[in-house]
């Protein structure tokens, strides 16, 4: 049985282990109220509700949440509630109205009266969460949104109760803070580097989620190492111990400015929040100009997005002691049973490419007569590396000369080398013209695809204009799929380290691989994974596999384009060379050969406005994605599809991906399974906040012989035991866990470590993650074939040596929306 960190709140405990909570139902005329406060302050689109939210949390010391209509029951609105502003079980004291009156007087900036404190209503009654809870049998509850946000605050606040057990060293209190996680605030249980200069801290969270199949409400907890800034650089949010007791530790936003005085970057809070404080009369919050070395009450938590001298995540070992505490504090929560599904059998997955190289017949999926793979460099090394990874493909050395005739790799696949340093420069602002002396193939049957040097190391300076995006846009308009290979400068930054020969080795094979990718070559390897060969519940007939990938593009402004691309993989069991990768392209606005329809999305601009996520925009998208899915299959007429979509990017398109949804809303495909087709589809979340890592295994055989070590999931798929969905989870191991010396963080903690292992303080530490696969639509095909079928294409990757993410055609469709040359440049970065 696998054990996750995902619990059942059965129904009968719910008022017991969730509590009550404090509400103040916020009517149109507070509504109205908020509406004319001005717009173009506290951000672009003016005040959010956070941004109250976060003052009354300052001033107060409780937990607070404010909610919109968006998130309110129908039994809310239907009482004209436009807005809902919560708390845990005591209700405000006057505070209440003083904090909103003063940040209003802040929004306002003195212009026009205060007039939301005086809207505000008296609470409810505190009232159970239950509720709130509408069960439905055979189905997951159905509950406002804000309860969903909120119900965290009871359960941590109890599992904050007593401290956390952790292989013999002194417990660890755990404090609770105003976004509902727990902290290992004491300053003894800081995880600090061995220059006594990098500092990270666990932090546990918990959601109220649902789960497929489940009539109760499910909660799930992690933990993460967060970084610490010692003095403010590079962060976004702080931590702030007022000291009170009974209170939560207070989590603000920061903000840096430059004092122009003294020229240098401070830290300082939103200005609304000491204007709240100086109302309420007490004692600013004040970030001074030096924190002390070592945190202390002031601690700013460091963007995941920069570097650091200490690895991330707290290891398996710890999850393990947090599952743990978690039954210990928390006896009424079920833990979700997982059972091995002994009706799927994985293939072995195939590392290498076949002794004799590559066959011909893994050019036929691309759909063109040959594929010439240009090698195009600048250095010496970078020559070397190519042609070292292309001995290996084709089984046999292949040596092309720059400038020179094309060398074969097999009967269908060419290289040819091309030494052009100034188009891959950095610095060159004409690479056009350099792109005329390449000298490439052109031949409507035949492709070329780009393998390009490119001069790259962490620690160097980044080059002001970097030559990759601008290289795949310009050999996109040429309908050249490309990828790069990474060369260190002559020249690295003091104290940077070159890579190790086996480093640069798994880079080169990588980019390889990637590049047949791009280019719709596919080995034998994946038709071997999915194909049935003996084993129950393998592919066993021609199928279009099809992804569906779906990203709002951050552009910090209103109508923010929608990315959506779509992969079909046409399998034909039997026939290597009759299976084709097929593009969606929005430029030919048809279903083309893969690598034409990578190189369009690449030389295009990346998302549309017109599609959305929501209302309108949604029901665009769907028939957009109707209308495609119609065009392919009057290419494949009568063919059976798969289509695999992700939860988290999808489900508000297709509601009928949700859970309280599940199958009975709009659906990829409705229109052609009401004409008869044969389309079965399914549902992957790899989000572990909704679905729950994985912790350990109980079974007899393969167990550690250290009984508080835990067991790592084996390389099988798990089935929910409980539930009337079709549901599984796909759990495992990263490549770097896997790895020599990698199970670190099963055999030791952060605290734990051995003086003589100091050193695995900089590595990450990887704890077991999963996929959640849900059968929404199972077609003409057993759910467990699909869920076999699924695993498979996840476990077989096509461009590098362990598993995806995701299965192959959605993974296809992903990594195409991030290569492309606008990805994620307009300001969008992770927290």
């Amino acid at each position: 049985m696998l054990i996750t960190l995902a619990y059942r709140v059965r129904r009968q405990d719910l008022d017991t282990i969730l509590g009550t909570v404090a509400a103040y139902p916020l009517t149109e005329e507070f509504k109205a109220g908020w509406d004319s406060l001005p717009t173009k302050r506290e951000g672009r689109h003016g005040p959010r509700y956070s941004a109250l939210a976060t003052g009354l949390v300052a001033a107060t010391g409780q937990p607070v949440r404010l909610f919109g209509e968006y998130d309110l029951a129908e039994e809310e609105q239907s009482t004209g509630s436009r807005m809902l502003l919560l708390t845990s079980d005591t209700a405000f004291d006057a505070r209440l109205r003083v904090a909103v009156r003063a940040w209003e007087k802040h929004v306002r900036d003195g212009k026009g009266p205060a007039v939301l404190a005086e809207l505000l209503p008296h609470p409810e009654p505190a009232r159970p969460f239950v509720d709130f809870v509408k069960y439905r049998h055979g189905q997951v509850p159905i509950m406002p949104g804000w309860v969903f946000r909120t119900a965290e605050w009871r359960v941590m606040r109890r599992l904050a109760a007593t401290p956390l057990q952790v292989d013999g060293r002194t417990a660890v209190p755990l404090r609770l803070d105003t976004d509902g996680s727990l902290l290992a605030w004491d300053p003894a249980d800081l995880v600090v580097n061995r220059t006594g200069k990098a500092f990270s801290m666990h932090k546990v969270t918990a959601r109220l989620t649902t789960r497929a199949g489940i009539e109760d409400p499910v909660l799930c907890f992690d933990a993460h190492l967060s970084r610490i800034s010692p003095q403010g650089e590079w962060a976004r949010n702080v931590w702030i111990d007022r000291e009170e007791e009974g209170t939560p530790i207070l989590r603000l936003p920061l903000r840096r400015r430059l004092d122009t005085e003294t020229e240098e970057w401070r830290s300082h809070l939103d200005p609304a929040v000491a204007k709240i404080l100086e109302a309420c009369q007490l004692s600013a919050l004040e970030i001074p100009g030096e924190l002390p070395a070592r945190p202390a009450e002031i601690r700013p938590q460091l963007s995941s997005t920069r570097f650091h001298a200490l690895g991330s995540g707290p290891g398996p070992r710890f999850m393990m002691r947090l599952h743990e505490h978690i039954v210990r504090s928390l006896p009424l929560l079920v833990p979700l049973p997982y059972e091995p599904d002994k009706r799927i059998r994985l293939a072995r997955r195939v590392k290498s490419y076949a002794a004799d190289g590559l066959p011909a017949a893994a050019v036929g999926p691309s759909g063109f007569r040959r594929v010439t793979l240009a090698c195009v460099y600048g250095t010496t090394e970078g020559y070397e590396r190519m042609l070292a990874e292309l001995a290996e493909l084709a089984g046999h050395p292949v040596h092309p000369l720059a400038g020179g005739k094309a060398v074969p790799v097999n009967a269908r696949l060419d290289v040819i080398a091309r030494y052009c340093p100034g188009l891959l420069g950095h610095e060159t602002v004409n690479r056009a013209a350099a792109l005329t002396s390449l000298g490439f193939p052109s031949n409507e049957d035949d492709l070329v695809a780009a393998w390009l040097e490119t001069e790259y190391h962490p620690d160097a300076a980044r080059p002001e204009l970097d030559a990759k995006p601008h290289l795949r846009r310009l050999l996109g308009h040429l309908g050249i799929p490309t990828q790069f290979l990474a060369t260190e400068p002559v020249l690295l930054p003091p104290k940077a380290t070159s890579y190790s020969f086996e480093t640069k080795k798994h880079a080169a094979r990588a980019a390889l691989r990637d590049l047949l990718r791009a280019a719709g070559v596919l080995d034998d390897r994946l038709l071997a994974a999915v194909a049935a060969d003996g084993r129950p519940n393998g592919l066993a007939k021609k199928a279009l596999l099809i992804g569906i990938h779906a990203r709002r593009q951050q552009t910090g402004e209103r109508g923010a384009p929608l990315v959506l691309t779509m992969v079909a993989l046409y399998i034909d069991p039997g026939d290597l060379a009759s299976c084709e990768v097929l593009v969606y392209s929005d430029r030919k606005n048809a279903w083309v050969r893969g690598a034409q329809g990578v190189a369009d999305f690449h030389a295009g601009t990346i998302g549309s406005t017109r599609f959305g996520r929501t209302g309108e925009k949604a029901q665009l998208t769907r028939d957009a994605v109707e209308a495609r899915l119609d065009a392919l299959l009057s290419l494949k007429p009568g063919t059976p599809m798969v289509i695999f979509a992700d939860t988290q990017e999808t489900r508000t398109i297709w509601p009928g991906l949700q859970n309280t949804q599940l199958g009975v809303g709009p659906l990829p495909a409705d229109t052609l399974r009401a004409d008869g087709a044969d389309v079965a589809i399914i549902r992957l979340n790899t989000g572990i906040s909704e679905i729950g890592r994985p912790v350990t295994r109980r079974e007899k055989a393969n167990m550690p012989s250290d009984p508080m070590k835990p067991a790592a999931p084996e390389r099988k798929v798990y089935r929910l035991a409980h539930g009337t969905g079709h549901c599984w989870l796909f759990a495992g191991r990263s490549a770097s866990i896997k790895a020599k010396g990698g199970d670190r963080g099963a055999t030791y903690t952060r605290w734990t470590l051995p003086e003589g292992l100091a050193s695995e303080r900089t590595v990450p530490w990887h704890s077991y993650t999963g996929k959640e696969i849900v059968v929404v639509r199972a077609g003409s095909w057993a759910p467990e074939q699909l869920a076999g079928l699924t695993a498979s294409l996840c476990e077989q990757a096509i461009s590098w040596d362990d598993r995806t993410q995701m299965p192959v055609p959605l993974h296809i469709a992903t990594v195409i929306d991030e290569d492309h040359p606008d990805y994620r440049v307009s300001g969008e970065e992770g927290d």
